[in-house]
This record gives structure tokens, C-alpha cells and sequence, in this order.
């Protein structure tokens, strides 16, 4: 019996073999499956290609430099709003600045918001400047009153990081670099870390009728 099982199974194997082998080589057959497939493209010449890394998914398919200031600029609304001010927002992109706080009393503040997550050398550099026909123009105090970044990322574990900066101070900057876990060098560039949380800079609220 044992013997007949025995037979009966070389038998099975030889017949099949060479299906099976037909089928291995294109990478059609049972044993061939979705994996082994994809794994097997560019492997002609016996050269594995070279492995690629996708980009990671963002929830949306958002992650651009608009999708990050919008969101930069909802984060400034919300911090002014919780501290008393009013907030609006001007229709389209025609101006250079992006919120108008209201302070009470016909007073109002034009503030341009910038944002970062990224810190290079304990600081993070933010535009202070516009973009015009390829080159880039400083904002002048004919455009904004205030420009407001933050820094939101790892260091900080979420937590959010304002610096509130009067235009006039940038001097015609076309960036700057902030640095908010301060630097052992050059002290010098530290000359805007007075304006972190500096929200006092904004003046007092009047309180509305």
C-alpha cells in the first residue's frame, strides 16, 4: 500500500513539473502570485533593480506651501481670538497682508502671517518679503503694520511658538531666521527673540460697546 501511495505520487510530480515550471517562468501560474509578480519586473539580466521610496500619503493629498500658510493663518486667528481681538480675513489674495485684527475703536492691525516646521541649526527662516515678476520685494509699512510666524514642529511637540514682529523692524529684510531654542553663535541674529510672544506689541484692547 505504502509502495502504491509512493508510486503514485512520483508519477504526479513528474507529469506536473514541467507545467509548473512553465508557469513560474511566466509568472502567470499558481505559484506566481500578486508579489511575486511586481518582484519579478526588471529582474531581466539578472539585475534586481534599484529600490524606490514613495511619498508618504497626507491625508487630502494636501501638502503644499498654500495648504501649510492657510492653515498657519487659521492657527493666528484662532491664538488673536482666544486673547480678545477680533479677526478677519480680506477677500481673494490682492493684499499683502493675511488677517486684520481689530483692537476696538476704529483700530486695526494688518498682519502678515508666516509659518515653519522645520529648524535648522536651532533656528527657522521665514520670508519677509513678496514675490513680483521673478524677483522678491521687501513689505513696507504701506502693506502690512505686523508680521506674525510661528514655529510648530517636533521641537516643540506640537506646541506652538509666535513671534510677533513690528514691519518697520525688518529693515527691508527679504528673510530672516528665528531662534526660539536659541544659538551659541552669533549673537548678533538673536536681535529678534524680544518679539517672541510678544503679543503686547499689538497694544492694549479697548473694550467694545
Amino acid at each position: 500500500m505504502v509502495q502504491g501511495l509512493s508510486m503514485a505520487m512520483r508519477l504526479f510530480f513528474a507529469r506536473n513539473r514541467e507545467r509548473w515550471d512553465m508557469a513560474r517562468l511566466s509568472g502567470s501560474g499558481a505559484g506566481a502570485g500578486r508579489g511575486d509578480t511586481k518582484r519579478g519586473e526588471g529582474f531581466q539580466g539578472g539585475t534586481k533593480p534599484a529600490r524606490t521610496t514613495k511619498n508618504r500619503a497626507v491625508p487630502g493629498g494636501r501638502n503644499t506651501s498654500k495648504h501649510r500658510g492657510d492653515i498657519s493663518e487659521m492657527q493666528f486667528m484662532i491664538e488673536a481670538s482666544n486673547r480678545g481681538f477680533g479677526v478677519a480675513k480680506p477677500i481673494g489674495e490682492n493684499e499683502r497682508y493675511d488677517v486684520v485684527l481689530d483692537r476696538g475703536r476704529r483700530r486695526f492691525w494688518r498682519v502678515q502671517v508666516k509659518g515653519s516646521g522645520n529648524v535648522h541649526k536651532n533656528g527657522f527662516s521665514v520670508w519677509t518679503s513678496w514675490r513680483t515678476s521673478g524677483k522678491r520685494m521687501p513689505y513696507t509699512s504701506g502693506q502690512i503694520d505686523f508680521l506674525a510666524a510661528v514655529y510648530c514642529g517636533p521641537r516643540t511637540h506640537g506646541q506652538q511658538v509666535w513671534y510677533v514682529i513690528p514691519v518697520r523692524a525688518l529693515g527691508r529684510r527679504l528673510s530672516i531666521t528665528l531662534y526660539p531654542f536659541g544659538t551659541r553663535y552669533h549673537h548678533h541674529l538673536l536681535r529678534f527673540e524680544k518679539c517672541c510672544e510678544a503679543w503686547k506689541l499689538l497694544g492694549q484692547l479697548v473694550l467694545r460697546e
